[in-house]
């Protein structure tokens, strides 16, 4: 589902109405990358505007969950069947989306034009072929203090560019698996002494 929430924000970022453009550029600008690739050839990222996962983050609000699911299989008379099932993992998404491009008055206008448009488009939707695995949701500016910007941009290879921190809430990652349980339907009571 990461994957899939970061082309959601990617095609909406090279959006051919609203989007990000270029009268140079053919392709998209808006690419999902790592913009920390060290050791790697990094030509491809090359007047881009480059979102990277910097974190993912458990919402801790949503873990109370059950794990089990009950759903009726007769009215008359009512009987449950019962399954066990990991609760779903609810996940916040830390974002980069840092500006490369080859002018600085570019990279400029794209983080105003990103800020625009996520500040417009702030809450997204994933439909899925299975209804029960679409979602939505919530991407917002997320400001961290000037030290830890400075340390993410360390880890990140030292080289800063204008680029804009962003929080995507809350994306689901369920697991499909299921198991059956047994229900007790009969209780035994001739082993209880009552003084």
């Amino acid at each position: 589902m990461i994957k899939e929430v970061l082309t959601i924000l990617k095609d909406k970022l090279n959006d051919s109405v609203n989007g990000l453009k270029d009268g140079q550029h053919s392709g998209d600008i808006a690419v999902v990358d790592d913009i920390a690739k060290h050791d790697e050839d990094t030509s491809g990222l090359d007047d881009k505007v480059v979102i990277t996962l910097l974190n993912v983050e458990e919402e801790s609000t949503l873990k109370n969950k059950s794990w089990y699911t009950r759903t009726v299989i007769s009215e008359n008379p009512l009987l449950y069947d019962m399954k066990k099932q990991n609760p779903p993992a609810f996940l916040n998404l830390y974002l980069m989306i840092a500006a490369n491009r080859n002018a600085y008055d570019k990279s400029l206008s794209d983080i105003a034009k990103v800020i625009e448009i996520f500040q417009t488009n702030n809450v997204l939707e994933y439909t899925d072929a299975e209804a029960s695995k679409s979602f939505r949701f919530r991407i917002e500016l997320h400001s961290i203090p000037f030290e830890q910007l400075s340390y993410v941009w360390g880890l990140l290879g030292g080289r800063v560019m204008p680029s804009a921190l962003y929080k995507v809430s809350v994306v689901k990652i369920e697991a499909i698996e299921e198991t059956n349980i047994n229900l007790i339907d009969e209780v035994s009571v001739k082993s209880i002494k009552v003084d």
